[in-house]
């Protein structure tokens, strides 16, 4: 294990978790005040998990505003840490799976 992989896991794991604390807050901010407004508002917010409270909070105007942007960074976060896990997860595994076959040949 290298400063490299070290560095790859906590960026990775503090962008899933950033992102997954502010969908959670969004989905928060959004579900009681959807429910509160009607089941045919509250239908897309309970159903699609991001596009639903999303869509709630983008069309309610400016009085949900702290949890649409909060969707939206968690959309961003949530990206970023699918793009770095998808674009050097691979690398790291091939490294990981070298060292361990010359550890291997080692005994």
């Amino acid at each position: 294990m290298d400063a490299w992989f070290v560095s790859f896991a906590i960026a990775s794991s503090l962008l899933l978790a950033g992102g997954g604390a502010l969908l959670l807050v969004g989905y928060i901010n959004t579900l009681p005040a959807a429910l509160s407004m009607g089941w045919r508002l509250a239908l897309p917010v309970l159903v699609l998990p991001v596009a639903g409270p999303l869509w709630f909070a983008w069309t309610r105007g400016e009085d949900f505003r702290r949890a649409r942007y909060q969707l939206i960074g968690a959309i961003v976060l949530l990206a970023l840490a699918t793009a770095l896990i998808l674009g050097l997860g691979p690398f790291f595994a091939e490294r990981l799976v070298a060292e361990m076959v010359e550890a291997a040949k080692m005994r």
